[in-house]
């Protein structure tokens, strides 16, 4: 389980203290008047943080309840590190009837990212990974054979999506969302806490949402982590109220160099080699997320002309540990 941050929040007023209520530490009336809770648990194979405000203290523990539960419905969909979720028993048997309205919607979005991206982003990567980590269990890289022989069993297009089955359209396939699962999440919880009145929080699911603002009436920092063997220091940024992903090649490698790791050219088998990590600002986490493994394969003179594509702002850094972004204010 890797319990390591991909990215890590913090607030330019100071440290988080679980619980606390709004006092003449923080600025404003109407701050005062905010009860501050967070909750901790373990999702999607890490640990999740969610942190919310709301003047009445009970509304707040029901609503941090629910966006718990909400997390919850999404693994029991989406998660792999779950025998028992849909996706896992889509893979074993190959279809799955009558799906979630949740995990259509997501399967849904997947397939937009597919085709506009032309197949960068792909959610039946997971026969890559089976071969990637099977030979990673040897100490070995991969059978080239094999790998192209797994490779072609990636296909977007044969993943068969309606509102009463999900098939996999070709024995040997597999799907895996842990590209997109989280972020989606993320909007979910965030859609949770706002239909019980919250409108400051901080949501963590392993890609991030914000409300509102930070204790204090700041407003939320984040800073972007730099990959495992990059010396740069981590660019920060200002939350302007859309949710951030990332993706890095720093804690999931199936070789020491990081070379090789978890996140796959859906037309090589391989890890592209541009890039370290891929963060990607858009107002949808769910979005977000999916976008940063299409980032991931884009060559770094095509990085601004498809931000723009897709709407979105990027933070990348390169094998080199050298930063780029698109935002127009720069990093903090």
């Amino acid at each position: 389980m890797n319990t390591q941050r991909r990215q890590w929040l913090r607030w330019g007023s100071g440290l988080f203290a679980a619980g606390l209520a709004g006092t003449g530490a923080f600025a404003g009336v109407a701050d005062r008047q905010l009860v501050w809770r967070e909750r901790a648990l373990i999702g999607f194979g890490t640990t999740l943080w969610l942190r919310a405000a709301h003047n009445n203290a009970d509304q707040l523990e029901l609503a941090l309840n629910d966006a718990v539960k909400a997390i919850r419905s999404v693994e029991a969909d989406m998660s792999l590190f779950s025998p028992d979720s849909a996706v896992s028993r889509l893979n074993r048997d190959g279809v799955l009837h009558k799906p979630s309205a949740q995990l259509l919607s997501v399967l849904s979005l997947a397939r937009h990212v597919s085709e506009r991206s032309h197949g960068a982003f792909d959610v039946t990567v997971q026969p890559l990974w089976n071969v990637w980590s099977q030979a990673q269990a040897s100490d070995s890289l991969p059978d080239r054979k094999q790998l192209q022989l797994q490779r072609k069993l990636v296909n977007w297009r044969a993943l068969e999506v309606n509102t009463d089955i999900v098939r996999l359209n070709a024995k040997g396939m597999g799907v895996s969302l842990n590209g997109i699962a989280q972020g989606y999440a993320a909007d979910l919880v965030r859609s949770v806490l706002q239909s019980h009145g919250v409108m400051h929080a901080l949501i963590d699911t392993g890609e991030t949402a914000t409300l509102g603002n930070a204790p204090g009436d700041k407003p939320w920092r984040f800073g972007v982590e730099s990959a495992a063997n990059a010396k740069a220091s981590q660019p920060e940024m200002t939350a302007d109220g859309r949710a951030m992903a990332t993706s890095s090649d720093a804690h999931t490698a199936f070789t020491p160099d990081h070379v090789h790791h978890h996140i796959f050219n859906p037309h090589t088998g391989d890890s592209p080699r541009y890039w370290s990590s891929a963060t990607v600002i858009a107002p949808s986490c769910a979005m977000a997320d999916a976008l940063t493994k299409v980032f991931f394969m884009c060559p770094p003179p095509l990085v601004q002309r498809t931000a723009r594509a897709w709407g979105v702002d990027v933070i990348m850094q390169d094998k080199s540990g050298k930063w780029m972004n698109t935002l127009s204010s720069g990093l903090g």
